[in-house]
């Protein structure tokens, strides 16, 4: 990552809160604030969200190197919005970014940090890469949660990231609302290129990438709409990478890579049931299962183009709308 080591994932990604917190009212989100001087950004707990909030935390999220466009997306008769996301050195913005890893609690419903602070604390598996964020002035953590974050937790991140809790921004939003469907449903480019470095992929080669999802139909209940975002990555998402490696690298990793008919027992059922069967704990959901529906990878030597996967409608509309297609 020597081409881009002078670069800041959490200057970006700062430069985008800043906007968005001068335009609150406009993003229907609410920031503030906490005791211990770190600045809380609430986009979906205690306010709406916005199409706009959606799409500004996922942008934060991929540090400035990435985008976030709304499409749609056809389930039978039913049309619901889609989530594209384009992004360039996916390395840095999904892996060392983006990447829901960073363990800020236990048991069920823990808070799961994400966002450029990875980048500086490296305190997970998945942080780093051959980048870490040395110009980083403040740092931005994101969270999936349906609790206001605590002092101690911003401390937490603070003292992981050495520098002051004032330096700190905490976004979150809990996955029962609009910004949190949007920005679950982002999650393509990063699903697969965790699941890549898994396989032994050299993830280094992947120079773009794509994803769309469906954003799913909103739900109060978290669990449920734990369900159903995720039900968009393994039945509704498709990835499209560009990767810089041969046909005969590519061909045997997208072989058996996404959730699919060939996944067993659990695939064809909605992620609602599975995320119970492992007590609401996504560190003991099978990496079998948190995997993409659909993978395209184009190699950059060659030209060609590798699929795996499919899109299961039927899981969806079962999932979203609680009918079967015909």
């Amino acid at each position: 990552m020597q081409e881009m080591e002078d670069y800041s994932l959490n200057q970006a990604a700062v430069k985008i809160i800043q906007d968005v917190i001068t335009r609150a009212d406009e993003y229907q989100i609410h920031a503030w604030k906490a005791k211990c001087g770190s600045t809380l950004v609430d986009m979906g707990l205690n306010c709406p969200g916005s199409w706009k909030a959606g799409q500004a935390f996922v942008e934060i999220g991929f540090g400035g190197l990435g985008k976030a466009t709304y499409g749609k997306f056809e389930i039978g008769h039913f049309t619901v919005p889609s989530i594209d996301v384009w992004v360039d050195h996916p390395v840095l913005a999904v892996v060392a970014s983006q990447a829901g890893c960073w363990e800020l609690g236990t048991g069920e419903l823990a808070m799961i940090g994400s966002g450029p602070a990875r980048a500086v604390a490296l305190a997970d598996r998945w942080a780093g890469h051959g980048y870490r964020d040395t110009r980083a002035t403040n740092v931005v953590v994101q969270l999936q949660t349906n609790r206001v974050p605590s002092d101690d937790l911003c401390l937490a991140v603070a003292n992981a990231c050495h520098v002051s809790p004032e330096e700190v921004y905490v976004v979150f939003a809990p996955t029962a609302c609009l910004v949190g469907a949007v920005q679950v449903a982002s999650r393509t480019v990063e699903q697969v290129m965790i699941k890549l470095f898994l396989r032994g992929f050299d993830i280094h080669s992947v120079k773009h990438g794509f994803g769309i999802a469906p954003v799913a139909p909103l739900v109060k209940d978290e669990v449920e709409a734990m369900g159903r975002t995720n039900d968009a990555l393994f039945y509704g998402a498709t990835t499209v990478l560009y990767a810089d490696a041969p046909d005969e690298v590519i061909a045997p990793i997208v072989e058996g890579f996404c959730f699919d008919v060939n996944s067993g027992e659990f695939w064809g059922t909605p992620f609602v049931s599975i995320f119970r069967h492992f007590h609401c704990n996504w560190f003991e959901v099978p990496d079998l299962v948190d995997s993409p529906a659909k993978l395209i990878i184009n190699s950059l030597q060659t030209g060609h183009s590798f699929v795996g996967g499919q899109i299961n409608l039927q899981v969806l509309s079962r999932s979203y709308f609680g009918v079967e297609l015909h």
